[in-house]
């Protein structure tokens, strides 16, 4: 198609040949056409919106754009792979497949936290201002400082902000059930708790001990004081509503309006834990994972690092099966076993149960504690199908990497490297301070090891 400018009264016009040397006055289709363009691309991506957009100075004026929570604008297939010294970062399309490296210059001064609906969480360094960042249309969304909510409930949270420890932000989730949506973040520390506010608010509310109620923990710590929090391990918006998963795989809805509670969902199960050494540890980790690209459903994914809440009968019977959920993974020394359990899940909403999953088909899982992914592999034919990796940093065992689900075979973790030197950890590793420093033990790395990484650490690879 050849394109040519000619002048007219109005200003520039852009005349284009078509194949059978027909003219065609693209830039003065009419607008109704055009925003029916714009529509149907924005409902398949914001970046091929974005590329209308820029394609042409009259499209330009007569398609509108939003620089708030608008959902329709948010980039929930694009996922940030790794981030360089810098503020270039590159981010992954797992519904296209499309792979873009972007220089996002809003990153300096602060600090990524969380990320959610593609959005980026960003905390200011000084201020402890937080910002949401849309990283294809550049859009920013200011929202109050976090400090008074960590003092509030915690002074240590506070004292140890600006150290070097972990941060205490660790999922968040975008409710829009509030005009302007409300943004939540999950918070770790002495005491766990969800922070919200909105666009305009003056400071972050927390979900009072009465929210927390609704769903108790039947367990007691060693002071025989009740849990007063639920222990959750991942979030997930879904549709406008944010919902969360406990260790032991039971999932809450955050509700925001009429006024903030807690909504239990599934209640699978009541507990899985057991004393070791005299401190309370979880028998069982559980992943809420988005289970197609619009974002409509869910798989849950539950690790067991024992078989303990099984009877010794049915221990023996799921290992005489030839299809089963077990693992038989290394122990500790040469020659020694230990028994594991992996199931996945689909999760029905409306009969608020989990269904068990035998077969994803052409779907790959990746399970982590930063976030939880899956995606078609038929664009990426380099990544199993019907598989769940199990990311970098988790609380599962360092001996699975991969689980096949159509043989229950297993495959070890891939291995990274500290930029210092040394081997990263494969498991959950709390002195880890810098996260950024996991490189690939080789160059180029495969989109297997930038994916296990992006699910296990917020920053990912390092470029």
């Amino acid at each position: 198609m050849k394109r040519i400018r000619c002048r007219s009264g109005g200003g520039d016009r852009y005349l284009c040949r078509s194949g059978n040397n027909e003219w065609r006055d693209w830039p003065n289709l009419p607008s109704e056409l055009t925003e029916q363009i714009a529509s149907r691309l924005l409902r398949y991506d914001v970046a091929e919106y974005l590329r209308l957009r820029a394609a042409c100075k009259a499209w330009r004026e007569c398609i509108c754009y939003s620089s708030d929570l608008d959902s329709r604008f948010r980039p929930r297939q694009w996922i940030m792979l790794s981030k360089g010294d810098g503020t270039r970062c590159r981010f992954l399309n797992l519904a296209t497949g499309a792979c873009v490296q972007i220089d996002l210059p809003e990153l300096s001064g602060h600090h990524i936290e969380s990320s959610t609906e593609g959005l980026l969480v960003l905390r200011e360094k000084t201020s402890d201002d937080i910002r949401l960042l849309n990283p294809l249309t550049r859009a920013l969304t200011n929202l109050p400082p976090i400090t008074a909510a960590l003092r509030s409930v915690s002074p240590d949270w506070s004292e140890d902000w600006k150290t070097a420890c972990p941060s205490r932000i660790v999922y968040a989730g975008i409710s829009d059930e509030t005009s302007p949506p409300t943004v939540a973040l999950f918070m770790r520390g002495h005491l766990w708790n969800i922070a919200y506010a909105k666009p305009g608010d003056q400071r972050w509310a927390l979900v009072d001990d009465k929210g927390w109620r609704t769903f108790p923990n039947r367990r007691v710590i060693s002071d025989g004081e009740l849990l007063r929090y639920v222990w959750y391990l991942s979030a997930v918006t879904l549709r406008g509503r944010i919902y969360f998963a406990t260790f032991q795989g039971n999932i809450l809805k955050l509700m925001l309006h009429p006024r903030p509670r807690l909504v239990p969902v599934v209640n699978d199960q009541s507990s899985h834990m057991i004393w070791h050494c005299g401190i309370l540890r979880h028998n069982v980790v559980s992943y809420l994972v988005p289970a197609n690209d619009n974002h409509r459903s869910l798989l849950m994914v539950r690790y067991y690092s024992s078989l303990d809440h099984l009877s010794p009968d049915e221990q023996r019977r799921m290992k005489r099966r030839k299809r089963t959920t077990l693992l038989k993974l290394p122990g500790d020394r040469p020659g020694q076993y230990r028994w594991h359990q992996l199931e996945v899940f689909k999760v029905d909403l409306a009969g608020k149960k989990l269904i068990p999953v035998e077969n994803m088909g052409h779907r790959a899982v990746f399970i982590g504690d930063v976030t939880c992914i899956s995606f078609s592999i038929q664009r990426f034919p380099s990544v199993y199908g019907n598989a769940v990796y199990l990311g970098m940093n988790s609380h599962c065992s360092i001996a699975c990497g991969v689980r096949h689900l159509n043989d229950n075979r297993i495959e070890p973790r891939l291995e990274h490297v500290l930029e210092g030197g040394g081997k990263a950890p494969l498991g959950l590793d709390k002195t880890l301070r810098g996260p950024e420093r996991i490189v690939p033990l080789a160059r180029p790395c495969s989109l297997e090891e930038y994916l296990v990484c992006h699910v296990g650490f917020k920053y990912g690879i390092k470029d």
